[in-house]
């Protein structure tokens, strides 16, 4: 890690898209309600520059959109997972203003953001606020990655309103959404899978949890946004599954519930996803489909109980 004590991103400058990089994506997820009715999202725009996709024989550079809404009172869940050429994609170096096919991200403000994704008759359309200072996930912002690193910020906590349509129909919502952003020059060699986790608790705490399978010793920690706004790594993370999900979209076994265990805490968690089925399916690449989805946290946060909101993400189980 370079030397020095303080964050390596750099707000709101590394909002924008890095034109260097190799690997960077945005990623939104969030947790709506609109009146009895309970959804969760994902808006994901990915930038994979000079990689070579299945049936090519050089190298391309491809973006990438992952849009889901998870029905959670009705149990259902749509997705779509689509592949762009570079001509289909706009991402503007000195501000925040990420389109790529048929979403986008843009910063009207320091902290104010419009999200927009659309697929078939489903549709997002956000307006997000933060109101806290940004999560540097490891401490700084960067954090090892298989065998090489990753600039990585969130926010955590923000405010959103605007409609989640679904079938064609249009849902007034409000909740919570988080946002991440990630970009370097990786190897996706280094890494088997990972098990990542956005805790939302109702205690003002958020939670960035990770167990990345790599080829030599696993990374585990946990990075914590405080209720003062600093941020808190810390090892000594265990997530173990507590049942499991077999997709019949791509033959992957998934587990199914989690119990996560952090002892510097005094914190035990236990996340039961709403929907079974949340797998999100690559087209022609069996690997690059997965399971991200929208969950319930209960347990204990320093000794006293907690319940929140969860997204789980899980890779390198489809495509074995």
């Amino acid at each position: 890690m370079p030397a020095g004590s303080g964050p390596l991103v750099t707000l709101p400058a590394d909002q924008a898209a890095h034109p260097k990089t190799h690997n960077e994506w945005w990623y939104v997820v969030g947790h709506m309600r609109s009146g009895a009715r309970t959804f969760g999202y994902e808006v994901t725009i990915f930038k994979f520059l000079d990689v070579r996709p299945p049936g090519f024989s050089s190298k391309v550079s491809i973006y990438r959109t992952d849009i889901a809404i998870t029905d959670e009172s009705g149990k259902q869940f749509h997705q779509k997972v689509t592949y762009y050429f570079p001509q289909s994609a706009t991402l503007s170096a000195s501000t925040l203003d990420a389109r790529v096919g048929n979403a986008s991200l843009v910063a009207s403000g320091p902290n104010d953001l419009k999200l927009h994704a659309a697929f078939a008759k489903m549709g997002i359309t956000l307006r997000l606020h933060s109101s806290r200072p940004p999560m540097y996930v490891g401490g700084r912002g960067y954090i090892n990655f298989g065998t090489q690193f990753t600039y990585y910020y969130s926010l955590t906590d923000l405010a959103s309103i605007g409609t989640i349509t679904l079938n064609g129909r249009p849902h007034a919502v409000t909740g919570i959404s988080w946002l991440d952003h990630q970009w370097g020059d990786w190897s996706w060699a280094g890494a088997k899978g990972w098990t990542w986790m956005a805790l939302q608790l109702g205690n003002g705490i958020q939670l960035s949890l990770f167990d990345v399978r790599t080829f030599g010793l696993p990374i585990t920690f946990a990075s914590v946004l405080t209720k003062s706004g600093k941020t808190v790594t810390v090892p000594g993370v265990t997530i173990k599954s507590t049942g499991s999900w077999h997709s019949p979209h791509t033959g992957a076994n998934y587990p199914s519930g989690w119990t996560v265990r952090i002892p510097s805490l005094k914190a035990t968690f236990r996340i039961a996803p709403t929907v079974k089925d949340q797998e999100l399916i690559a087209p022609s690449q069996p690997q690059g489909s997965y399971w991200e989805g929208s969950g319930r946290v209960t347990g204990k946060y320093g000794g006293r109980a907690v319940t929140g909101d969860s997204y789980t993400e899980l890779t390198g189980y489809a495509g074995r």
